[in-house]
């Protein structure tokens, strides 16, 4: 029985639907990757750490020991919980009306396997992916929404999802959304001049919002969704654990059947 699961999983296309977490200095949240290489490592090893661990290596530990002069490559990475391709817990969108703390770690891991549904709204007109939209792909695809679906939007990037959207997946019991936007509500700025626009605090990242009364868990910055069937396929997409966190990276994949 496993080792046939095994063949049937190994028999597909795997597709990779992550971005990296990638330097960048720029916007409100920088991630930065700082890099020890392996012979600096093993100088820092000696020097420092040896001696902490064992203090009777202090002296009798030398770098000329590590072969080559060379101990380990180690990284540290400064970043969001948001950066990447990566999800969003419910307690991301603020208080919830519920009282939960809604936080990653609480998230149940069976939301993140299920059936895949891929519904292409690109080349739409305006700012942002209106339910009329969504309707049309799903039409166009012939796709069926279950409570187990995972729901990805491949957009190119450049739209924002309108609560409305959400609204409605959720009502055909989705729990989990996907895209390759970097924000479900588009861009910082974007939100900042609809508001000023209007005064109404309904255009301040209204599909967010939406999540402190009803729950959700987004995925964004994804990749690759140009590739995947409009169904047909299973997604993978695991959240990092990270304790007392709202969000969190995850490397999420397609399992697509070999035609």
């Amino acid at each position: 029985m496993t080792t046939s699961l095994a063949r049937q999983l190994m028999a597909c296309r795997i597709i990779d639907l992550s971005t990296d977490v990638t330097v960048h200095e720029s916007g409100p949240f920088q991630t930065r990757v700082d890099a020890v290489e392996a012979t600096e490592g093993a100088r820092i090893f000696v020097d420092r750490v040896a001696k902490m661990l064992v203090p009777e290596a202090a002296g009798r530990f030398k770098l000329d020991d590590f072969p080559d002069r060379a101990f380990l490559r180690h990284e540290m990475v400064t970043a969001s919980g948001h950066a990447g391709s990566h999800i969003d817990a419910p307690g991301h969108y603020g208080p919830a009306r519920d009282g939960r703390r809604g936080h990653i770690n609480d998230a149940p891991l069976e939301a993140f396997v299920g059936p895949g549904v891929m519904l292409d709204v690109t080349g739409i007109p305006g700012w942002q992916v209106e339910l009329r939209h969504v309707k049309a792909a799903a039409e166009a695809g012939s796709v069926s929404i279950t409570e187990e679906s995972i729901v990805l939007l491949h957009t190119e990037a450049d739209k924002a999802i309108a609560a409305e959207v959400v609204e409605s997946l959720l009502d055909d019991g989705v729990r989990v959304i996907g895209s390759d936007v970097d924000g479900f509500d588009g861009s910082f700025p974007g939100n900042i001049r609809r508001f000023l626009a209007t005064g109404d605090s309904a255009t301040l990242w209204p599909a967010h919002m939406l999540g402190r009364r009803r729950p959700y868990y987004q995925i964004e910055r994804l990749s690759n969704l140009h590739l995947l069937p409009a169904t047909g396929f299973v997604v993978i997409a695991m959240p990092v654990l990270i304790e007392g966190a709202t969000a969190a990276w995850t490397r999420a994949v397609a399992f697509v059947p070999q035609t």
